[in-house]
C-alpha cells in the first residue's frame, strides 16, 4: 500500500522490480489476492500531479513456501571414536528458512554438551562414542506456511579408537558477518571438539578484550558458550570477534578462530527536506542531501522520477551529495528526489523546486560624490529582479565603462574605482536589465586634488649620542598652501629654542646627540585647504642595558653541598631586548667584616662563570665551585649594543669544608732495603683540598692479597713529604697508596703503586742427603734445595765446601766449588762431583745457597774420606856403605 497527499490530488502507478504493473489511477492501494510464490519481489509507487512526479522507497514482499527435501536417499558416513562429525541438513527450498530439529528413532536428541546445532542447521556430534552409532534425520518446519518435512536418514558408523586425550580443535569457526543496525539478533558459532569433552572451555573476545568487558549486549545459546548471540547491534558492535578454546586440565595449546563483524546502517538524513524550494531564475541552486550510513551510501538524484542526466554540465553532484544546478531555467521546476542506498537499505528526500522571475527595481542607486584623489570611490547600483539583472555602467552618457585592475563592477552592481584620479571625474550612469525589463540611475563624481603626506615618519631606533632623522615628505597642489608642524608627545616642537633640533626644508626632523629625554612619539601634522593629515612614529634611544639589581646568592643544602643559586632582578634593557646574561664570580680570602666595606676590585679578579645565560632566566644554579671557599657573584646584561655594567657584588657565600676530592700529587716510592720502602709526594691540587690539609694516611699491603687488611700509617705533620715504611717482608711486591685528610675526613687515595722490597740472603740451608767417595780424589754430593719461601731472592746457585780439621785452627776450607741451580726443576734434589781432593783424606762437606746480596746459611757438616791410593814416591833415597858385595839403602817415607 502507498499513501501520499498533494494539491491537486495525486494519481498513483505501481512498479514491480522496476516494471510498471498498473496505470495511473486515483486508487492508492495495490491488492494481491491469493499470493503466489512469484508475487515476491520489489514494489514501488509513483505519485503524480501537475506539479510533478515522486517515487516511493522500495517495499520488499516475501511469499512463504516450503518444498520437500530434494534428495530422499539414505547415506552413511563414518567417524573415528572421539572425533567430531558434522551432519549437513539435506537441501530443501524454504522461505523463510525452516526451523530444524534433529532426531533418531528414539526421538528428539536430548539437550547435552555433545550435540550442537550450528546456525546453518547442521548437527555436530562431539567426542563420538560407540553408542552414537545410529540413524539420524532432520525435521524442518516452515512456521509461516504451517508445513513440515522429514529428511531421509543419515547412518553414522563409529570406528573404535584407543580413547586417548584429543587436543582442542575448532570444528565450526565463526564466520565474517554483516549486520544491519537494529536487527534483533545475530549468531556467531565456535564449535570445538576435544577429549575429555567435559574439560572443554570456550572464551570469547572482541578486539582482544574479554566480551563481558566490552559493554555490548550479548547472550549465549547454551551453557557451553559455543554460540554467542549479538542483540540490537549498533556501530560499536563492529570489530574482530575471537573464540579461544582450551582444556581446563591443560596439556594442549589453546585453539583460536576469529571473524570480522561489520554493522551496517541504513542511510538517514541529517535534516528533513523543505516541501518547497524557491529559486531565482538564472541563479545557482544547491539542493541538500546530507546523508549518513554504513557503508557510505551511494546517492542518485531524480527529477519527476527520472534519473538526472549528469552529462548535462548544469547539474553537479558535489562531495556532500548535494545537487548543484549552476543556472536555473524556468524548465527546472519540478519534484527533486535524493535516493541514498547501501547494503542496509535505502532512504529518500524530496522537495518541490519553483523558479521565479521579476522586473528589476532600483533599491540603491548612484549618488553624487566628491573624493580626494588617491581614495577609493564606490558608486552604488543595487537592483532586485529575477532573473538577477545584468549591470552596465556608462561614462558621460556615451562610453561604456571598461573594467580593469583599478575599475571593477562588483557582484552587487556597484562600481568601484580604486585610487581615484582627476581624469575619473564625470557623469556615471548605471543600467540594470533582465528579460522582464530594465532600470537606470546616474550620478556625478568630482575629484579633489589633496595635500597629503607621501613619505611619513617611521619608527626609528638610534644609538645613544647619534643623530636621529624622521622624514615627512608632502605632496600638494602648488597653488594650495599648507603648514607643517612637528609634535613630540603632543607638545609642539620649536626648533628655535635649541641647536640640537632642526626642521629641514623637505619637512625632515633632525635631532643631534640623541639622549634619553628625546624618547617619545613624534607626529608630523600638515594643514591645508586640500586636506589635513597627521602621521606618527616612535623614536627609541638604544643604549647599553642597566645593571641587574638585587643580586642574591644562596647556598642550597644538596648532596654535593657545592650548589649556589644566584638570582637577580633585570634592569632597564636600554630599549633593545636583552640577548643574554653574564654571571661572574670571585673568591674572597675570608669573610670581610662589614666595617671594612667591600674589597676593592683590583685586589680580587672576577672570573666569568657563565657567559650565555638565557635572557628569560632570573636565576642560575652554579655547581662548579670549590669547597671551603668564600664567594661573591655579580651579573651583567647584554643587548644588541653590547655588555652593560656589572651589578653590585652579591652577598658572600661560604661553602662548607669537604673531605679532599683529589689525591696527593706525584706519589712515588722505591725499595731502600729488603724490608724498607721510601715514599714521596706533594699535596693535592688546590681545587681538591676543600679545606686545610691536616695530614696524610699511607696504607699498604702485599700485592695480590686483596682480601688482606691494609696496614695504616697516619702522618700528622701536614708539611711532611716523605715516609719510610719499615718491617716489610723481603723480596715481596707491595701496593702502597696515600690520601690527604682535613677536618671533614679522608680524601681520595692515589692509584696503588706497586713496589718490591730488595733481595736478602737465604735464611735456610740446603739439606745434604748423602756424600759418597768416587775415588781417591773425587766425591759426589746429593742435596735438597732450601725452602723456596726462605731464599729471599733469586737463587744464584750453590757453594759446596770441603773442610779439614786442624787441632790448632779448627775447620779450614780445603776446597770450594759453585753449582748453578736446576733451571728446569729448581726444587728437585741436585747432585755434583767435587774433584782435585787429597787422597785418602778426611773432609767435612757443607752446601749453602746464595743470592745477589750474599751467602745464606750453611748446611750441617757431612763427614767423608777419600779412597786409598798407591803411595807417592819415597823421599830422599840414598846409598851408603857401598862394597862389592853389599850396599846400604837409606830413604824416608813418602810425603803422602
Amino acid at each position: 500500500m502507498g499513501q501520499l497527499v498533494g494539491n491537486p490530488s495525486p494519481q498513483f502507478k505501481w512498479l514491480k522490480d522496476g516494471i510498471p504493473i498498473t496505470e495511473l489511477s486515483t486508487d492508492p492501494f495495490y491488492k494481491i489476492i491469493s499470493a503466489k510464490h512469484e508475487d515476491g519481489g520489489s514494489y514501488r509507487c509513483i505519485a503524480a500531479n501537475k506539479i510533478g512526479l515522486i517515487l516511493s522507497e522500495e517495499i520488499k514482499i516475501t511469499i512463504a513456501y516450503m518444498s520437500v527435501f530434494k534428495d530422499q536417499s539414505e547415506r552413511t558416513i563414518s567417524v573415528k571414536e572421539g572425533q567430531a562429525v558434522i551432519l549437513d541438513l539435506p537441501e530443501i527450498d524454504s522461505t523463510p528458512p525452516p526451523d530444524v530439529t534433529w532426531q533418531t528413532d528414539e526421538g528428539i536428541l536430548p539437550y547435552r554438551q555433545k550435540y550442537v546445532y550450528s546456525k546453518n542447521n547442521q548437527l555436530i556430534i562431539l567426542a563420538t562414542e560407540k553408542s552414537d552409532q545410529k540413524a539420524y534425520r532432520a525435521r524442518a518446519v516452515n512456521s509461516q506456511e504451517g508445513r513440515e518435512e522429514n529428511s531421509p536418514f543419515i547412518i553414522l558408523m563409529v570406528e573404535e579408537d584407543d580413547g586417548k586425550e584429543i587436543a582442542p580443535e575448532i570444528i565450526i569457526p565463526p564466520e565474517d558477518v554483516q549486520i544491519v543496525k537494529g536487527e534483533p539478533q545475530t549468531t556467531l558459532d565456535c564449535i570445538a571438539n576435544a577429549q575429555p569433552l567435559h574439560e572443554l572451555e570456550t572464551l570469547w573476545f572482541k578486539d582482544g578484550i574479554s566480551l563481558e568487558s566490552t559493554g555490548i549486549r550479548y547472550s549465549f545459546k547454551d551453557m557451553w558458550n559455543r554460540s554467542v548471540i549479538l542483540a540490537s547491534a549498533n556501530a560499536t558492535y563492529s570489530g574482530q570477534y575471537e573464540c579461544r578454546v582450551s582444556l581446563r586440565s591443560g596439556g594442549f595449546p589453546t585453539a583460536t578462530a576469529s571473524a570480522a563483524v561489520a554493522v551496517l546502517e541504513k542511510p538517514r538524513f541529517f535534516n528533513s527536506a523543505r516541501p518547497e524550494t524557491l529559486g531565482d531564475y538564472g541563479a545557482p541552486m544547491s539542493l541538500p542531501c546530507d546523508v549518513l550510513g554504513i557503508p557510505k551510501p551511494n546517492v542518485t538524484w531524480y527529477r519527476n522520477t527520472e534519473e538526472l542526466d549528469l552529462a548535462d554540465k548544469r547539474y553537479v553532484v558535489q562531495e556532500d551529495n548535494s545537487l548543484l544546478i549552476r543556472k536555473l531555467l524556468i524548465t527546472d521546476s519540478g519534484m527533486y528526489q535524493c535516493f541514498a542506498r547501501n547494503e542496509a537499505g535505502e532512504s529518500s528526500l524530496s522537495t518541490w523546486l519553483k523558479v521565479k522571475t521579476a522586473q528589476p527595481v532600483m533599491e540603491f542607486g548612484p549618488k553624487n560624490m566628491t573624493v580626494l584623489d588617491g581614495n577609493d570611490a564606490t558608486l552604488g547600483c543595487r537592483a532586485a529582479g529575477a532573473p538577477v539583472p545584468n549591470t552596465t555602467w556608462i561614462y558621460n552618457g556615451e562610453k561604456e565603462v571598461e573594467t580593469s585592475s583599478r575599475v571593477q563592477i562588483l557582484e552587487t552592481g556597484d562600481l568601484l574605482i580604486a585610487a581615484v584620479r582627476e581624469s575619473d571625474a564625470g557623469k556615471y550612469t548605471c543600467v540594470r536589465s533582465n528579460e522582464a525589463g530594465e532600470v537606470r540611475g546616474s550620478a556625478h563624481l568630482q575629484v579633489l586634488v589633496r595635500t597629503q603626506i607621501i613619505q611619513p615618519p617611521v619608527d626609528t631606533r638610534v644609538l645613544l649620542g647619534q643623530t636621529a632623522t624622521l622624514q615627512c615628505k608632502i605632496s600638494s597642489d602648488p597653488a594650495v598652501p599648507y603648514q607643517l608642524d612637528w609634535f613630540r608627545d603632543k607638545q609642539l616642537i620649536n626648533p628655535r629654542g635649541t641647536h640640537r633640533i632642526k626642521i629641514l626644508n623637505d619637512g625632515t626632523l633632525e635631532i643631534e646627540a640623541v639622549r634619553a629625554t628625546d624618547v617619545g612619539h613624534y607626529t608630523c601634522a600638515v594643514r591645508s585647504p586640500g586636506g589635513n593629515e597627521t602621521r606618527s612614529a616612535k623614536l627609541s634611544v638604544i643604549e647599553l642595558p642597566f645593571s641587574p639589581t638585587n643580586v642574591k646568592a644562596e647556598r642550597l643544602d644538596t648532596g654535593t653541598q657545592r650548589a649556589v643559586n644566584v638570582s637577580w632582578t633585570p634592569g632597564f634593557d636600554g630599549n633593545s631586548p636583552i640577548k643574554k646574561y653574564i654571571v661572574q664570580k670571585r673568591e674572597v680570602p675570608e669573610l670581610v667584616p662589614p666595617i671594612l666595606g667591600p674589597i676593592p676590585d683590583p685586589l680580587l679578579n672576577w672570573v666569568t662563570e657563565l657567559s650565555n645565560v638565557s635572557a628569560d632566566q632570573r636565576w642560575i644554579l652554579l655547581t662548579n665551585l670549590k669547597a671551603a671557599a668564600c664567594y661573591q657573584f655579580r651579573v651583567s646584561a647584554v643587548n644588541s649594543v653590547g655588555e652593560g655594567p656589572p651589578s653590585d657584588p652579591s652577598n658572600q657565600v661560604i661553602l662548607p669544608q669537604e673531605a679532599p676530592s683529589g689525591p696527593p700529587v706525584g706519589f712515588v716510592g722505591s725499595a731502600r732495603s729488603s724490608s724498607e720502602i721510601i715514599t714521596q709526594w706533594q699535596p693535592p691540587l688546590e681545587e681538591h683540598r676543600n679545606g686545610q690539609i691536616l695530614g696524610y694516611i699511607i696504607r699498604y699491603r702485599l700485592y695480590g692479597y686483596n682480601e688482606s687488611p691494609w696496614t695504616i700509617r697516619n702522618i700528622t705533620n701536614e708539611a711532611q713529604r716523605n715516609y719510610l715504611i719499615q718491617d716489610l717482608i723481603t723480596w715481596k711486591d707491595y701496593i702502597v697508596q696515600i690520601a690527604a685528610y682535613n677536618n671533614k675526613g679522608v680524601g681520595v687515595f692515589t692509584d696503588g703503586a706497586k713496589i718490591k722490597t730488595k733481595e736478602g740472603v737465604p735464611e735456610a740451608p740446603p739439606i745434604i742427603q748423602r756424600v759418597d767417595a768416587l775415588n781417591s780424589t773425587a766425591i759426589q754430593i746429593w742435596w735438597i734445595p732450601p725452602d723456596p719461601q726462605k731464599i729471599n731472592g733469586i737463587n744464584q746457585g750453590y757453594k759446596i765446601q770441603a773442610w779439614q780439621w786442624y787441632t790448632t785452627r779448627g775447620n779450614v776450607e780445603a776446597s770450594m766449588m759453585t753449582v748453578h741451580p736446576n733451571l728446569l726443576d729448581p726444587y728437585a734434589e741436585q747432585t755434583a762431583v767435587m774433584t782435585d781432593l787429597q787422597k785418602f783424606t778426611e773432609y767435612n762437606i757443607t752446601v749453602l745457597c746464595f743470592t745477589d746480596p750474599g751467602d745464606g746459611e750453611m748446611s750441617d757438616f757431612e763427614y767423608i774420606k777419600t779412597m786409598e791410593d798407591v803411595p807417592d814416591e819415597v823421599a830422599n833415597l840414598q846409598f851408603d856403605e857401598i862394597s862389592d858385595r853389599a850396599v846400604k839403602v837409606i830413604w824416608q817415607p813418602p810425603k803422602k
